[in-house]
């Protein structure tokens, strides 16, 4: 990493936080943080350049001035609330413009581009059949697939590497504390009984671990590559089951499907007149659905900063208790 300039895009949310963790840990600060948001954490402020990936003409003067060698784009919505496309045009037009930038920058040797394992989900067929295997279920996904698209139909010069993270968890999350550790932590959350399917789970760490693999591995065995970023899939209930006996030291409790079900279908009735439910048919449907990725090529490659799931559950609830409290008032008395 001694002669690699790094430009990170979005690095100041979830992902990018940690990853400039990893960078720090590794006496690594050659890199600056695009983004239109103050970092997450103020330790990083002193990398941050205000902007945003979808002003071009910035674009290409932050590009021109710091003259980077390689680039992880991050920045993106990921949310999986709209079903209207065009709210996901940071992901479409803003990686348009990025590549863009990056097809005149003469300094660029690799990008890392991320997606999402959203372009690909599929009941009866679990899993991609190559790389080009397309099958988006939601908005977001369709506009990670059109930016996935774009990057592997351009003209850059530079190597290029499409990554796909799974459904990350870990410090700096700002979503799970609020919504479903809250709703475990209370005792409120109950799982099917007999169903356990098969996901794809990526701590945040590993994630991180895997990227910062892919920028020093050698050209040939990134360039022109898509690869899955998180852990191995495993089965729902022993990832729920680890954070129910973390925070409140209990099993994971159950409760008949059928009955959730129709508990889902008040939450769908409940939504549609404004008043928030914890449990609608999209969230009963992901309890229940199978949503494996293929992951051994990217473990086999880079591996796993740390592979124990319950050394990563203490981690990340020992987060959120202490330098993640201020963002959670909830936790701010736990």
């Amino acid at each position: 990493m001694k002669n690699i300039k790094l430009l990170i895009t979005g690095g100041s949310g979830f992902i990018g936080s940690n990853f400039i963790d990893l960078l720090l840990s590794n006496e690594i600060d050659n890199f600056i943080n695009l983004d239109k948001q103050k970092p997450l954490n103020s330790i990083h402020n002193k990398f941050w350049v205000e902007g945003n990936i979808m002003d071009e003409d910035k674009l290409a003067k932050i590009f021109n001035e710091f003259k980077p060698t390689h680039v992880v784009h991050l920045a993106a919505r990921t949310d999986t609330a709209s079903d209207k496309l065009e709210d996901y045009y940071e992901n479409t037009e803003g990686t348009a413009n990025l590549i863009k930038v990056i097809e005149s920058c003469e300094s660029i040797k690799h990008v890392v581009i991320t997606s999402t394992q959203y372009v690909y989900k599929s009941n009866e067929l679990p899993l991609p059949s190559n790389d080009k295997d397309f099958k988006p279920h939601t908005a977001y996904g369709v506009s990670k697939k059109i930016s996935e698209e774009a990057t592997a139909n351009s003209s850059m010069q530079c190597a290029w590497t499409i990554i796909r993270p799974t459904n990350v968890w870990g410090p700096w999350n700002m979503r799970y504390p609020n919504e479903f550790f809250k709703i475990i932590d209370k005792g409120l959350y109950f799982h099917p009984k007999g169903v356990d399917p098969v996901k794809s789970y990526a701590y945040v760490k590993n994630v991180v671990h895997q990227i910062y693999g892919i920028i020093i591995s050698p050209i040939e065995l990134v360039d022109k590559q898509v690869y899955y970023v998180g852990d191995n899939p495993m089965n729902s209930v022993q990832w729920i089951s680890a954070f129910s006996q973390e925070l409140t030291n209990k099993k994971l409790r159950t409760f008949p499907k059928f009955l959730l079900q129709l508990v889902s279908y008040g939450g769908d009735i409940l939504k549609k007149i404004g008043i928030p439910f914890p449990l609608h048919s999209e969230r009963f449907n992901n309890m229940i659905d199978n949503y494996p990725t293929p992951m051994q090529k990217t473990i086999d490659n880079f591996g796993l900063s740390n592979p124990n799931l319950d050394e990563n559950v203490k981690e990340t609830i020992s987060w959120i208790k202490t330098e993640g409290k201020p963002f959670f008032p909830y936790w701010s008395n736990k």
